[in-house]
């Protein structure tokens, strides 16, 4: 064990650290910390190379620990020197940004998952200093903050991906909320056009319930690989309301089965390639 004396109200206090205990504690943070930033930058790095470089930040806190020096130097070093030296063997950036925008995420995933383990701690007690169950304890704040972290991943994406649109039909003019749905595929059999899709709800405000003619039928896929035919019309002209406006001259529509999307969320699900 390493001992270090200091000061506590006057009076010498002794701390031992095992050092075989404080790098096996700091390679399994390490490691779980650089596969979060891994995840979150979807970088190529193998598993491998998250091992090694896990390995070379708790070695060099480990042997920084050792040698006498004033605390503040410690710092600088461990923040400056080793994290630089970690990311660079585990993640291996190609360029300066992508090393900054490394460097960065490993401060706030540290943060975050450190936490997770600071609002864990005082529910489990004396039992947080058991070394198997502080590591199961680890390791579980790392899936939760994944978890977190795809979550976050989605509403971006999902808030990227919204818009409104205004549909022109006849003597109608309606503007709704749209989300531009990459997985939307569908096209019309005839004339090859991207076929968008409208809710009931929509459908009714925008033709007043109005019957529609020269309807016609196309067949589509759901996710669950449930085959149908879905009913498509042409509306006079739509208008997408994003950075830069866009008018689409005839588009297609797809009278969707369901009365609300989403709970209501959006009404329309425009295809990427109208958009």
């Amino acid at each position: 064990p390493n001992r270090f004396d200091s000061k506590e109200r006057g009076k010498n206090v002794q701390y031992e650290i095992y050092l075989d205990v404080f790098f096996l504690v700091n390679f399994s943070m390490d490691y779980l910390i650089l596969l979060a930033v891994k995840r979150a930058l979807k970088c190529t790095a193998t598993h491998g190379y998250v091992l090694l470089g896990a390995f070379a930040g708790a070695f060099s806190v480990s042997v920084l620990m050792c040698i006498p020096m004033y605390p503040a130097v410690k710092i600088l070093i461990l923040h400056l020197l080793v994290n630089s030296c970690m990311l660079i063997v585990s993640l291996r950036p190609a360029c300066v940004s992508e090393f900054i925008r490394e460097w960065i995420l490993l401060y706030i995933v540290s943060f975050l998952m450190g936490g997770i383990m600071t609002w864990v701690r005082p529910y489990m007690g004396e039992f947080f200093r058991e070394g198997v169950l502080c590591f199961s304890i680890t390791v579980c704040s790392y899936y939760l903050l994944c978890r977190v972290m795809d979550f976050l991943e989605m509403m971006w994406k999902f808030q990227g991906s919204r818009c409104k649109v205004t549909l022109y039909f006849r003597e109608r003019v309606c503007t709704f909320r749209a989300v531009i749905d990459s997985g939307n595929s569908l096209c019309d059999t005839l004339s090859c056009k991207p076929v968008h899709i409208i809710d009931k709800k929509a459908m009714k405000e925008l033709t007043e319930q109005e019957k529609i003619q020269y309807i016609r039928y196309i067949p589509y896929c759901t996710i669950q690989e449930n085959e149908s035919v879905l009913p498509v019309f042409t509306i006079d002209k739509m208008c997408i309301h994003g950075k830069r406006e866009k008018i689409i001259e005839y588009p297609l529509f797809g009278i969707s089965a369901q009365e609300r999307f989403n709970d209501g969320n959006y009404d329309v699900i425009l295809h990427p390639e109208d958009c």
